[in-house]
């Protein structure tokens, strides 16, 4: 979802604190004792995150909150389940019962309160979007919504209010398998004690095959692997280790590990994690390799049990009702952050320390008053929130609002709400790709089932005459030219590729590219140059080394192929709809026209002389063909974002589908001459 006046770079480490302080942990005796420790790690997790997101200096490497979290979520709730067992009345029903009544209520009036803000400032396809999501996180399954919504053209992930309940997503699924198989491997053996070693080897049988596959996967698609449970559940489950080995000393009459229970482990651990909130550690890569830091710096503090007592610095009132309020304060400090945005952009202010300031306070105060208005009177007051009443109070705002979502989907996002001059921007931010089906992800992968998908003429049994080649920045034309080469009787195909800008691929200069893009690279220009490839190249891509586009030309062009050379079209640098959108509300009224001065960097000038010169000697050759958008977009020394009521872009450079059209008679001309060029027998 994006709110109507947003639009900073997207982050990726939206986290899970949710763990709070409802478990209580066993100490070295029998009986229970609370570990201020953990709570105190608990609020360091929260405003490391917190601080992250804010961007507060010294807060650089501040997402790995979330993993620390994670430990600690592991170590009290595999206790619990350990415990249980081994006492002999575990319930797999009473713990999700337990977890349910400690996350939900508060979840559901956030959510919900989200979607009540969203009224009133957001456009109806996104706040369409965002209902669905919605729905998602009030079933713990957001994690699987949010990973589809990821891509290349996925909108910013602070124009999203509940991106981050894709943890608690995470974190639920991780309360469903553990619990069961920690109850079959405890019952596959007779005697307790069997049982209890059974359940340490699923344990960590379960982690290594966890971290593995992170490790592995985090090499492959980093995106899919931030929000998949395989890739993450190693970090818990390295808390549920040291739980189950300690009630393992335990119950063998050992009081404590001594190399590990110590003064200097525990403070090594306070280093590690406290070092790596504050270094800027590589959020595109997580979680990989660096992500066994913060965990093993939390595992240190989990296992080594010092200062737990009062009277300690962890002890100090401040730092412990920071770790009380640590999950209501992470459940609003995003939404608030994101209303926050959108608020600051509506005015034209900038974010300075004293809003984020405001906002840190803010999240802070509501995740309190959250703490001692919902989350302890649900998880207390059990005579008034029996099962019964809880589950069905549940089911019935999750049907009231699954119900309130179809008829968003009914009416595409109730767009009544706004201003119809809104309108305008909300179709020129609809980012479906045109023929999603066949265009590749970065993976090289797509829904077709062809390898090249056809466009034009209808009689695909004939050879393809010509070929569409590179990557998002080629596939925005595809109406136009596909409209052309019908009108002309051209069989086209489409090779293009989410990220991957047209090619000849060099083991030096492309080294740094992705495997993927290299591949398919090679992989198509094979087929071109092959006998049975195309005569008509269409090049298209976002490129930014004329090198590069010459030296695919004058391979294309030696290997008598004619090449219709799409050139760049305006570097905007700001979302253009958003901006409009923007402009139109402060003004209140109508923008039909926005025009800006054609400076060079706007028009990418340096590019395109770079790219005159390199291109000069085939400036009399008939298969060189270049297709200019600029001339449609900019004249008189302007360039027009938006003309006639239409965004001319629905990005910071990719132009709209809703008038892409304007382009058709620049490929009409250019697929003619490039016809012309072919000899009778391939016309």
């Amino acid at each position: 979802m994006s709110y109507l006046f947003g639009g900073t770079p997207p982050l990726r480490a939206v986290g899970l604190l949710s763990a709070g302080p409802s478990g209580s942990v066993i100490s070295h005796t029998s009986g229970s004792a609370f570990r201020l420790d953990i709570n105190a790690l608990r609020a360091l997790s929260v405003l490391a995150v917190l601080g992250f997101h804010l961007k507060i200096p010294g807060f650089a490497g501040g997402f790995i909150g979330v993993d620390v979290f994670l430990v600690i979520t592991g170590y009290l709730m595999t206790r619990k389940v350990v415990e249980g067992l081994e006492a002999g009345h575990f319930s797999v029903r009473d713990f999700w019962l337990m977890r349910f009544r400690r996350i939900y209520p508060a979840l559901a009036i956030v959510t919900i309160l989200s979607a009540v803000a969203g009224w009133f400032v957001t456009l109806p396809g996104e706040y369409l979007r965002h209902l669905r999501q919605a729905s998602y996180a009030l079933v713990f399954l957001s994690n699987f919504a949010f990973d589809n919504d990821h891509g290349y053209f996925a909108l910013p992930a602070q124009t999203k209010p509940l991106l981050h309940t894709w943890s608690l997503a995470v974190e639920w699924q991780f309360y469903i398998w553990m619990p069961i198989i920690a109850s079959l491997a405890w019952h596959r053996w007779a005697r307790s004690k069997s049982g209890l070693s059974a359940v340490i080897v699923a344990i960590q049988i379960a982690a290594a095959l966890s971290l593995v596959w992170c490790l592995w996967a985090s090499s492959h698609d980093a995106s899919s692997t931030f929000f998949s449970l395989r890739a993450r559940a190693w970090e818990p489950l390295v808390g549920g280790l040291i739980a189950a080995l300690e009630i393992r000393r335990r119950s063998q009459g050992g009081l404590r590990l001594a190399w590990f229970e110590t003064g200097p482990v525990g403070a090594a651990g306070w280093v590690l994690v406290s070092g790596c909130v504050v270094y800027p550690l590589p959020e595109s890569q997580w979680p990989g390799v660096l992500t066994i830091l913060p965990v093993l710096g939390g595992a240190m503090i989990v296992g080594a049990r010092q200062w737990t007592s009062a009277g300690t610095l962890l002890a100090a009132h401040p730092i412990q009702r920071i770790g009380d309020w640590s999950y209501s304060i992470y459940l609003w400090h995003w939404p608030i952050w994101v209303c926050a945005l959108t608020w600051i952009s509506l005015r034209g202010d900038s974010l300075d320390a004293t809003a984020k300031a405001l906002i840190a306070l803010l999240s802070v105060a509501l995740g309190a008053l959250s703490y001692h208005c919902v989350e302890q009177p649900f998880r207390l007051r059990k005579d008034i929130w029996t099962p019964r009443r809880l589950m069905r109070g549940s089911v019935a705002v999750f049907l009231m609002f699954f119900a309130f979502t179809i008829a968003a989907i009914a009416t595409t996002g109730f767009p009544g709400r706004l201003p119809e001059y809104l309108q305008g921007a909300e179709l020129a931010r609809k980012t479906d790709t045109p023929r999603d089906e066949c265009f590749r992800n970065s993976n090289s992968t797509k829904k077709a089932s062809e390898t090249y998908c056809s466009f034009g003429r209808a009689d695909t049994d004939a050879k393809a005459t010509a070929i569409l080649w590179g990557d998002s920045f080629a596939n925005q034309y595809l109406v136009p030219i596909s409209s052309a080469t019908l009108a002309s009787g051209i069989h086209g195909l489409i090779a293009t590729q989410s990220a991957c800008r047209a090619f000849v691929d060099d083991p030096v200069s492309n080294s740094a590219d992705q495997p993927a893009c290299r591949e398919f690279n090679r992989t198509t220009l094979d087929f071109v140059l092959g006998q049975a490839g195309p005569n008509i190249i269409v090049l298209g891509s976002n490129w930014s080394n004329a090198t590069e586009i010459s030296v695919l030309v004058d391979r294309l062009l030696s290997s008598g192929k004619a090449v219709i050379l799409i050139m760049p079209l305006l570097n905007v640098g700001f979302d253009v709809p958003q901006k409009w959108l923007e402009n139109q509300f402060r003004a209140g009224k109508a923008i039909p026209e926005w025009k800006v001065e054609a400076n060079p960097s706007l028009t990418n000038s340096r590019l395109r002389q770079e790219l005159a010169e390199l291109l000069s000697g085939y400036r009399d050759n008939p298969r060189l063909i270049t297709v200019d958008p600029q001339s449609v977009v900019c004249q008189q020394g302007y360039c027009y974002l938006v003309r006639h009521g239409q965004a001319n872009f629905r990005d910071t450079a990719h132009i709209s589908n809703v008038n892409a059209s304007q382009y058709r008679s620049l490929f009409d001309e250019s697929f003619v001459r490039a016809h012309a060029t072919q000899p009778a027998r391939e016309r």
